[in-house]
């Protein structure tokens, strides 16, 4: 059996796919399956959620912007995109809702386009960030290999960290970090409740493995600097990445043809900063 495995470029899994219907179809609210892993990526934010149902009982459901379901080769349809919306509609006693059908090879490229769609719309969480490297960086339930690219699976760390931080639009250091998170289960914990950015956990991760030696004030001063260097150099590659994101959206949605070659244009620039801090 292949290999089943994420692909990096989420958004051509989508335009290659024959079965994808382009024009939204109605379907009842009990024809929708809700299953992990996309269940859990995303977390629906309370504030989010009122206004979506408040503007859902004022107006009905939006055709205009529909849900994303896998039709799976049985016919069963698997929620991977507007989880908040559903649960508003289900709670305001609505039967049907707007959807587009899409068909996948694999549960693991149905997630690659799940996080894909969101996560340029999200102000993402650590906590959230912390389950989307968990769920892409290990194996699924029922794979046998990682969700990371197969070219990743050669037993390089660095190359991993680049394809899994490629796949949700976060940096390789950031990757890297939450790694040394999930290694400890305190730490992630403490994520997980919304307690410490990655940042900080990772950090604790390694000072409580660390040895500590006497009469060391002096180096301790060194590394406490040191750290909040590199807390500081990460937090700016994480607004790069952002930033990156952002400007491809715009590149794609802008109407005005001379402000998305500007886009492009910035998207290359910082796309080539990017790069340089990875070498």
């Amino acid at each position: 059996m292949a290999k089943l495995t994420m692909t990096t470029k989420p958004e051509k899994a989508s335009v290659n796919n024959s079965g994808d219907k382009t024009v939204g179809v109605e379907l009842y609210l009990d024809q929708i399956t809700k299953a992990e892993p996309f269940t859990s990526i995303f977390t629906i934010k309370a504030d989010v959620f009122e206004a979506i149902k408040a503007d859902m009982k004022a107006n009905g459901f939006d055709p205009s912007k529909p849900i994303n379901v896998w039709r799976k080769p049985d016919g069963i349809r698997v929620l991977i995109d507007g989880y908040t919306r559903v649960r508003a509609a289900e709670e305001l006693g609505l039967l049907r809702v707007t959807a587009y059908e899409k068909t996948f090879a694999s549960e693991a490229e149905a997630l690659a386009y799940s996080i894909h769609t969101q996560r340029d719309r999200r102000n993402l969480s650590d906590a959230e960030l912390l389950r989307l490297i968990e769920l892409v960086d290990q194996p699924q339930a029922g794979f046998n290999t990682a969700v990371a690219s197969v070219e990743a699976t050669d037993g390089r760390p660095h190359k991993t960290a680049e394809i899994t931080a490629d796949a949700i639009g976060t940096s390789r250091a950031k990757v890297e970090r939450a790694r040394a998170v999930l290694a400890d289960p305190e730490e992630a914990a403490a994520v997980r409740r919304g307690e410490k950015t990655i940042h900080q956990a990772a950090q604790d991760a390694k000072a409580r493995h660390l040895p500590v030696a006497k009469n060391s004030s002096a180096g301790s001063k060194r590394r406490h600097r040191s750290t909040a260097a590199m807390m500081i150099d990460e937090d700016a590659l994480e607004e790069g990445h952002r930033s990156l994101l952002l400007l491809s959206a715009l590149s794609a949605r802008d109407p005005d043809e001379s402000r998305r070659t500007l886009y492009r244009s910035a998207a290359g620039m910082v796309r080539r900063a990017l790069k340089k801090t990875s070498v």
